[in-house]
């Protein structure tokens, strides 16, 4: 046993020196792409190229904390594309649409769990900036309603690498609490749109055709029961490779839009909204990596993967 605890911990600290070598890496690269004026050039490459192109960005917590930051971010987003909502976003994919003759590519916000911080503070500074966020949303974590146990679950479904302590005072930022179905159907009133997020954040691959319909079916028919609509749009959990061709599906038949997490500009001479691609952008990046991210550079990384993920999902080439 004493073995066993020495070897589980000599593995745990291989995965911390692996993550903060990466870390190391993407902090030196971003520094190098800012002093190098690299990410500048990128955006104003991105935002001459031809074709009717956007952009759609992935949130997790926005703190109360981080509000003022996050409206910065905002703020140098607005001058460089055109902050808008998922109906205006999907004219990507009509010729007549007006957003073929916009000087800016359009921005589109998202947001995973369905945690209370993105109603408080994400959706009014969204509003503000003339857009509105489509908020994934775990019909579970919402159900479970006390702060104990949505706590628990944020622990043990959406965030199992989290530690007993983790969420405590201020550095917790808030982030494992839940919306509630109030708090929903009026984002829904003012123009956002909800999104399925899978009914207990599970991951996708590898699941019995009873537990998706479970995990992505009910969990729509959850959902559209609170806004009283149907669900569009839906997002898989966790990694970018944490879905199969089972999954996708069963996804298809119940949504218009799915959203991956893999970087990616999208450009709809060659995309789908049956695929769309996320940059993860956080509100607690600094101002040089939330530019780096915006840049496209770091879609440089998911080249291969968005062609693996294809492949795997199945789906032939545009």
């Amino acid at each position: 046993m004493v073995h066993c605890a020495s070897g589980r911990r000599r593995t745990d600290l291989t995965a911390a020196n692996r993550l903060s070598l990466r870390n190391h890496a993407r902090a030196l690269l971003i520094q190098a792409a800012n002093w190098a004026r690299l990410d500048v050039m990128a955006l104003q490459v991105q935002k001459l190229r031809r074709g009717p192109c956007g952009l759609v960005v992935a949130v997790h917590e926005t703190p109360a904390l981080l509000e003022e930051q996050f409206r910065s971010q905002l703020q140098w987003a607005a001058q460089h594309f055109t902050i808008t909502n998922i109906e205006t976003f999907a004219g990507l994919w009509d010729q007549d649409a007006d957003i073929h003759r916009w000087s800016k590519p359009p921005l589109l916000f998202t947001f995973d769990d369905g945690r209370e911080n993105n109603y408080a503070v994400a959706a009014p500074l969204l509003e503000s900036f003339g857009g509105r966020g489509v908020f994934f949303v775990v019909p579970e974590f919402v159900e479970r309603g006390s702060t104990a146990q949505a706590l628990s679950f944020y622990r043990t479904r959406i965030n199992p690498d989290s530690e007993d302590g983790d969420e405590d005072g201020n550095q917790a930022l808030d982030e494992w609490k839940s919306m509630n179905a109030a708090q929903i159907e009026d984002l829904v009133s003012r123009g956002h749109t909800i999104g399925n997020h899978s009914l207990t954040h599970e991951r996708l691959a590898g699941l019995t055709r009873q537990q998706l319909e479970q995990e992505i079916g009910d969990s729509a028919r959850k959902l559209s029961s609170w806004i009283h609509k149907p669900v569009d749009a839906f997002a898989w959990t966790f990694g970018w490779n944490e879905i199969d061709a089972a999954a996708w599906q069963v996804i298809r038949r119940y949504h218009r839009f799915c959203f991956s997490p893999c970087a990616g500009l999208i450009d709809s001479r060659h995309d789908s909204p049956a695929l769309l691609w996320r940059r993860e952008i956080e509100v607690r990046y600094s101002p040089a990596e939330y530019r780096f991210c915006y840049s496209g550079l770091v879609d440089l990384w998911w080249n291969s993967r968005r062609r693996r993920l294809r492949e795997m999902l199945r789906i032939p080439s545009q």
